[in-house]
């Protein structure tokens, strides 16, 4: 009977992990073809249950969206929110000064011979 009870608790664990994972990667399983004309993906509570234009095939609770306006996104709707995969990095400040490359007002004096 404790078998049962571990076994149903892991089973549990497992199932609740992977509802958060599939909720957390819309955009990561929209195709780099997809990406590249403005169509990206955004989690969607309804689509699993009620379907819908848009909505990603299988027991997926995720729908396709609009980043960019193009002719093969334009039928979406746009994105509520950024996808992961293009957010930006912040901007750094270096913390040692860039070297400068000393100058000489010097020309060649030099020929130079090709062997």
């Amino acid at each position: 009977m404790r078998v049962l009870q571990i076994t149903g608790l892991v089973l549990l664990w497992v199932w609740t992990g992977v509802q958060v994972a599939t909720a957390a990667s819309c955009a990561d399983q929209v195709s780099s073809g997809d990406k590249s004309v403005g169509i990206s993906g955004e989690e969607a509570l309804d689509c699993p249950s009620a379907g819908g234009i848009g909505c990603f095939s299988g027991n997926i609770q995720c729908r396709f969206c609009m980043t960019l306006s193009t002719p093969q996104s334009s039928h979406l709707a746009a994105c509520k929110t950024t996808a992961s995969s293009t957010s930006t990095s912040p901007t750094m400040t270096p913390s040692v000064a860039p070297t400068v490359a000393p100058t000489s007002d010097e020309d060649c004096a030099e020929a130079l011979t090709v062997a």
